[in-house]
């Protein structure tokens, strides 16, 4: 019959081919035949007895003929290798032709007769011969990592999928890490497995020479030996197996984070009950060691309850950040001063540790502290401090900062050039007030001090700075120059730790723009000076109004980029009112989608994006800037829709129309429609889309208070004065007031029922002031 011309791959109506039924009876002569006649063992049956499977996948049970085909398809890729020219090239029935067949199987025969021993390693291509896939692509499942990986290879040249049981054994090498330990890592992930639909269960423990593993197998291994740095990890994912290599318990936590992500990628893409994972080799390793995220927990701010902030642990612990900085402005009050009790927070300390993000305490004093109220604060210090079990750093905030470093300890005389060119110990005089930190905070000598260095501008640089101090500097708007105000510090020869904001505070809906160009700069500076990392700052803010789904963005940024800079990331930013399906598809929703909110129809990322995008937008426009033009972006006031409901009377007006409201209001609309359509599983999903839809309610009432103060001011002589101004509140219609009042009495009323779900009460009132004065400021007098 082939040589009549046969079909070799025919399929049935199941998809199965001669070779599944040849493989199913076990009949090896006939399978050499039709491999040598050019069949695909790579052909997956879509149903039926073979539903799912390849002949090779059915060859499992049967040693001999499964040892026969892997000889087949390491033979043939070794062959192909020498001429293939793409690649992209893939195992299709074009591959597999006569002459290669023919040569494969001549090798086998003799081959056959030597032994039958398994062999499992793909033969790897020689120097300067072409590689396997690297992914490139923007649309492949891969790109979707985040932070994305240092090595991506796809195997899939080389391998058909790994297909993932609903148990998961792991078996573990031995090696000088503990194996409880081992094993603890992996008890960690275990709810985010459950998530899936997996359990992870012990398999076995093998010597460190390690031993050949049966199918359906995740092998683990942690050697610090293996690797350039101890967080650097490797995944290889074929068809039988999954290693895990790790060079400490940090990076297989790492390792495991990468290998949840996959599945839950594959789980998506596949959208069936069998999860097929592609093979892929991907080894990795962080470019900074401290990756920071900085948390405003002040007591008047906007606390997540501890439920909800172990919630975003898991989540930042996923993105691989290392440090949490839990920041809290204190009083000379000799209370317990946290929002978290003394057990909370060690509680918190623990979970952390166990996801191996350090929390570092961030001390720093209330506005209206002096220095003559240091001295009655040690002990309040000191008591915060002893409940972080292990403190590798202490985090001192700007104004605590300012406190301690005093001004006459500089000369304010010289300037920089100056200051190079003069002996330096006669230009800097000592700074005992930081080496008298340690005895005075009663710090470990293990413990490095990072210090606020935006308090040092004013002075000339100052040389003494103690070793095991780091300079933090803050800067949150998207022009700001980490490198031009830490160059000073740099020739003095410090340490410095830029420190970049969500620009998710003091608004409704953030600013993605400027969160990603201040976080590019902070990354920037970093790898100018050889920096130890960045902190991405999420402040409270003015009051609080701005929900922390909004704070995604910056984290996931800052993830991204301190883990690998040279990661790709768009944030899909438009000057067009109009917004194209293609931007909805950018990559940073798809990672808000996939990995924060879970959301299967895609909606919520671009609704977060896009509500930021619109706030940006008329703010930018209010200082008379194009939309793309971010100078001294976000405004420390606050954006312009975030104004025209907590102080409307003192926005400029002047560079903004009707026009742009009404366009904004429409987008607005459009926006809050589409959360109806999401599908979010992830844990906090009703309460997050009640937070994005009420944001959306405060920016309507905020654009049409601002398209009516504009009707109302408008300048009739458009060729004198300004065209624009502000007659404030007390000029517009009373009809309208009392419109404006009651959809602000409903907003409060939604605003206390979506604080209260997760947030801690102690900075609710505070937050409600601002929008009960603007309530009573649209009341119309009687």
């Amino acid at each position: 019959m082939f040589n009549w011309g046969a079909d070799v791959n025919a399929v049935n109506g199941c998809g199965a081919t001669p070779l599944h039924d040849a493989v199913n009876r076990g009949d090896v002569t006939i399978c050499q035949e039709l491999l040598q006649a050019g069949a695909n063992p790579l052909i997956r049956a879509i149903k039926g007895t073979f539903a799912g499977k390849t002949p090779y996948d059915l060859s499992r049970g049967k040693q001999s003929l499964h040892c026969f085909l892997q000889r087949f398809l390491s033979n043939f890729i070794s062959n192909e290798s020498e001429t293939m020219h793409s690649p992209t090239t893939t195992f299709t029935e074009g591959n597999f032709c006569q002459k290669s067949i023919s040569s494969n199987m001549s090798q086998l025969s003799i081959e056959s007769n030597k032994s039958l021993d398994p062999v499992y390693d793909v033969p790897l291509r020689e120097s300067g011969k072409e590689s396997p896939i690297k992914t490139t692509e923007k649309g492949r499942l891969y790109s979707l990592l985040w932070p994305q990986p240092k090595t991506i290879v796809e195997l899939k040249n080389f391998s058909t999928p790994f297909i993932a049981g609903k148990e998961l054994f792991i078996s573990i090498i031995q090696g000088s890490e503990s194996i409880h330990r081992i094993l603890d890592v992996w008890e960690i992930s275990r709810t985010h497995l459950l998530e899936l639909g997996y359990d992870v269960k012990i398999g076995e423990v093998h010597p460190s020479s390690g031993k050949l593993l049966n199918d359906n197998r995740i092998e683990c291994i942690v050697n610090k030996k293996l690797f350039n740095t101890s967080e650097g990890y490797q995944l290889h994912i074929s068809q039988n197996t999954i290693k895990v290599g790790a060079g400490s318990l940090a990076g297989l936590h790492y390792a495991v984070c990468t290998f949840v992500q996959i599945l839950r990628l594959s789980k998506n893409h596949n959208k069936s009950e069998a999860c097929e994972i592609e093979p892929v080799f991907i080894k990795d390793e962080p470019r900074f060691m401290h990756r920071g995220i900085l948390l405003d927990i002040s007591p008047r701010g906007r606390i997540p309850t501890l439920e909800y902030l172990l919630h975003m642990i898991d989540l930042w612990s996923s993105f691989k950040i290392s440090y949490l900085h839990l920041y809290s402005r204190l009083t000379p009050n000799c209370d317990w001063q946290l929002c978290y009790s003394k057990s909370e927070m060690v509680t918190l300390d623990r979970y952390c540790r166990d996801r191996h993000l350090d929390l570092v305490p961030t001390l720093d004093v209330d506005s209206n502290v002096g220095q003559h109220h240091l001295s009655q604060m040690w002990p309040i210090f000191q008591e915060l401090l002893a409940v972080f079990p292990s403190l590798t750093y202490v985090h001192v905030g700007p104004r605590l900062a300012n406190l301690l470093v005093q001004a006459e300890n500089f000369d304010l005389n010289l300037s920089i050039n100056e200051t190079i060119e003069t002996d330096m110990s006669e230009v800097f005089k000592s700074y005992s007030c930081l080496q008298e930190l340690w005895h005075i905070l009663n710090l470990n000598p293990n413990t490095t001090l990072l210090l606020c260095s935006n308090g040092l501008h004013s002075k000339a640089e100052f040389h003494n700075i103690p070793s095991n101090i780091i300079l933090v500097e803050y800067g949150f708007q998207a022009d700001y120059d980490f490198s031009e105000w830490t160059e000073a510090f740099r020739i003095a020869g410090g340490n410095v730790l830029p420190s970049s904001g969500t620009a998710s505070y003091n608004s409704l809906a953030g600013c993605p723009a400027s969160t990603y160009a201040n976080t590019k700069n902070a990354i920037k500076t970093s790898l100018e000076q050889d920096s130890v990392g960045i902190v991405v700052a999420h402040w409270s803010g003015s009051h609080h109004l701005t929900p922390h789904p909004f704070a995604w963005i910056g984290y996931l940024i800052a993830a991204g980029l301190a883990w690998n800079p040279v990661s790709e990331i768009d944030i899909g930013i438009d000057d067009n009112y109009e917004i194209s399906e293609i931007s909805r598809q950018k990559c940073i929703t798809k990672l808000l989608d996939i990995h924060v909110f879970q959301d299967s129809e895609y909606k919520i990322g671009n609704a977060i994006l896009e509500l930021g995008r619109l706030d940006t937008l008329v703010l930018t426009l209010s200082k008379n800037q194009g939309t793309k033009d971010l100078q001294q972006i976000p405004d420390n006031r606050g954006s312009t829709l975030y104004r025209l409901l907590t102080d409307p009377d003192n926005v400029n007006l002047e560079y903004l129309s009707a026009d742009l409201f009404a366009k904004v209001t429409k987008q607005v609309k459009r926006i809050s429609h589409s959360l109806y359509e999401g599908n979010l599983s992830s844990k906090f999903a009703s309460m997050e889309i009640q937070e994005l839809q009420l944001t959306a309610d405060l920016m309507l009432t905020a654009c049409k208070i601002g398209r009516t103060l504009i009707g109302v001011g408008v300048n009739p002589n458009s060729n004198m004065g300004l065209a624009v101004i502000n007659l404030g509140i007390c000029n517009l219609p009373p009809t309208f007031r009392t419109d404006v009042a009651n959809k602000m009495l409903a907003h409060i009323e939604q605003y206390k029922g979506s604080w209260l779900q997760r947030h801690l009460p102690q900075g609710l009132q505070s937050s409600l002031l601002v929008l009960t004065s603007a309530l009573h400021r649209f009341v119309p007098e009687t």
